[in-house]
């Protein structure tokens, strides 16, 4: 009798892929060996990466960023141990599909029987002239070690008198961006009040091209975003789109009209002129993402852009046998909208749910189970104890949205760690991260 394991292989331990290896991995099916496959050692609550970035450290040392990790940075290893799963600490390189093995950079290929590919996506610069070499992005810890730092040094030069002012563009007025903008600004103001700047030596401009900030979380709370943006100070550049970025500036233009649109229904205000460049020392790109690069060497087919595989109800990757793709990765359209299921932490982790449990069925003689579309709530970080939010059917903004925000991110971590170590996960970052308030 062969005592052989039937192997199920995750790639990415992002909240995808967690969700899949938990599901999976809480059924206690003998006979099953869940692995997951990450080149990063943690896992990292990227919702609060714009906290690591812009946290308010009254001394500055070589521990800073350590620190800031703390509060969003999850060691893998112990992570997946608890549930009985291997962690496998390295990048793919390729699949070997008559093999079935994952093909690694520096270990040996591990064979599975079911895969679920969560490679989660990357920064998309469509092309702008200047953008990747001169952007800093947020994606990563090491990421938002580099904002910090840029604004740090910054500051260092303001207060040795060699910049007048400092000059933050952002590129993007989603939910990155604005939160960005937020937290840039209550740091900044930190610094006003221990008396490093004054009024006007700084100045955070946000370039939207469309006519709303949170354009997705519609007009009640983007209306209350915006208000929220001009109360601080941060300038908005709307209808507008970055055509150029170059040391030390952006040039930005009226964007494109839509069929059946005149310039003249634009929000942008530089119309006239065609083109306005911004002074910038930092330029923030959160203006759009896509597929991971990764998923073109595994040989898988992708959508007509290249950037995701599309993929229909059950998850389950074109002309490959128990192979599913989910999260970032995927590309699945919602029947009732027409639209595909968006970018969403929470979005990936149902379809991780969906594809352990197609994994489950499937080792136990069954099919594949179907993606049920649900609505997912989403909440918005405004700086302070201010936010804004869509759950349970309704609007929320202002302080409530704020505890949401909180309430959510404390669930989530008790969703994957044993409790006392979640609550204390979660406590030390909303402790750290509110000085800026």
């Amino acid at each position: 009798m062969s005592t052989k394991k039937h192997s199920v292989v995750i790639l990415g331990a992002g909240f995808g892929g967690i969700a899949a290896a938990r599901t999976i991995a809480a059924a206690h099916r003998d006979g099953v060996q869940v692995t997951v496959i990450d080149r990063s050692s943690v896992h990292v609550f990227t919702p609060l990466l714009y906290e690591a970035a812009s946290g308010f450290v009254e001394h500055e040392n070589l521990g800073t960023a350590k620190l800031l990790h703390t509060g969003v940075t999850v060691d893998c290893a112990s992570l997946f141990s608890q549930w009985g799963v291997d962690f496998v600490h390295d990048h793919v390189v390729g699949i070997d599909w008559e093999r079935r093995e994952v093909q690694l950079g520096v270990m040996s290929p591990v064979r599975f029987d079911d895969l679920i590919v969560a490679l989660g996506a990357e920064v998309n610069y469509f092309g702008i002239e200047g953008m990747k070499e001169h952007a800093l992005i947020l994606k990563t810890v090491h990421d938002a070690d580099r904002v910090r730092q840029r604004v740090h040094d910054m500051l260092h030069m303001k207060e040795m008198g060699k910049r007048e002012t400092l000059n933050i563009v952002i590129g993007g007025g989603g939910a990155t961006g604005i939160e960005l903008a937020c937290e840039l600004t209550m740091l900044l103001r930190k610094h006003m009040v221990k008396g490093h700047l004054k009024v006007g030596d700084f100045h955070i401009t946000v370039v939207e091209a469309s006519p709303r900030v949170l354009g997705a979380m519609g007009a009640e709370l983007s209306d209350f975003a915006r208000e929220r943006l001009m109360r601080l100070g941060v300038h908005l550049h709307l209808d507008s789109a970055v055509k150029k970025v170059a040391l030390g500036h952006v040039t930005i233009v009226p964007r494109a009209c839509k069929p059946g649109e005149t310039t003249d229904q634009l929000l942008c205000d530089f119309q006239k002129e065609g083109e306005k460049v911004l002074d910038a020392d930092l330029v923030l790109w959160c203006g759009g993402i896509r597929g991971s690069s990764s998923l073109e060497a595994l040989g898988l087919s992708l959508d007509a852009r290249g950037f995701r595989v599309e993929v229909g109800p059950t998850l389950e990757a074109p002309n490959k046998q128990n192979v599913y793709v989910i999260g970032d990765s995927a590309l699945l359209i919602d029947p009732s909208t027409k639209q595909p299921v968006p970018w969403l932490a929470q979005a990936a982790i149902a379809m991780g749910e969906t594809s352990g449990k197609s994994v489950l069925s499937r080792v136990s003689g069954g099919d594949a189970v179907a993606f049920r579309f649900p609505k997912f709530p989403a909440v918005v970080p405004l700086g302070g104890k201010y936010a804004v939010a869509t759950a349970f059917g309704r609007k929320f903004k202002g302080s409530v949205a704020w505890f949401l925000h909180e309430a959510a991110t404390l669930m989530y971590f008790l969703g994957i760690l044993p409790p006392w170590t979640a609550v204390r996960l979660w406590w030390r970052g909303t402790v750290l991260y509110t000085r800026n308030d």
